[in-house]
């Protein structure tokens, strides 16, 4: 989930918004020593989310407002455009993993995002639960739009925009594939 708070002079008049996704997919390549494991996602920008109830709940009061459906259409139309994600030229979101540092099962991520077709380092904090055949990745990361080369939505000439500061709660599940040869 990515949380995003309005901003500016008129940040009353909007809402609190919580983008999710729920179908990430990619690979874990789980090494014998898990700091030495390699992990690539890939996020199809398409299939946001916005502002789904039950995730709001999950938010507290800040999220309690109710967001019409025309509202959520427009949020997502605003997000997909040209001037943010521009989902049209760039659909999809890479992430690649150069290195993981710390004790499990909490460690740090260094990973590289390619978002419209920029790359940007950026560190997931991560806690890791690690079985013989899954494991979750759970984390929370608080980041700017220009850490990722994006600029906050703005409207009413900037008196109404998207708070800079976005928190990404993440929680990313996997289990072991046998590839044949």
């Amino acid at each position: 989930r990515v949380l995003a708070y309005p901003d500016g002079p008129l940040r009353r008049f909007g809402h609190h918004h919580v983008i999710s996704h729920s179908g990430i997919s990619g690979t874990v390549e789980v090494a014998p020593n898990p700091l030495e494991s390699t992990i690539m996602l890939e996020i199809n920008i398409g299939d946001f989310s916005v502002d789904d109830p039950d995730l709001r709940a999950l938010e507290g009061e800040n999220f309690e407002k109710e967001v019409s459906q025309k509202d959520m259409d427009d949020t997502k139309a605003n997000m997909l455009g040209e001037k943010l994600l521009y989902a049209e030229q760039f659909p999809t979101i890479q992430i690649q993993s150069s290195a993981i540092e710390g004790s499990m099962p909490d460690v740090n991520i260094a990973a590289t995002v390619n978002l419209k077709g920029i790359e940007k380092s950026v560190n997931f904090p991560v806690s890791i639960e690690l079985t013989d055949d899954a494991f979750i990745a759970t984390g929370q990361l608080e980041i700017t739009h220009g850490a990722l080369g994006l600029s906050p939505f703005t409207a009413a000439g900037g008196a109404l925009s998207v708070r800079d500061l976005l928190v990404l709660k993440y929680e990313i599940s996997g289990s072991r594939v046998t590839v044949s040869e």
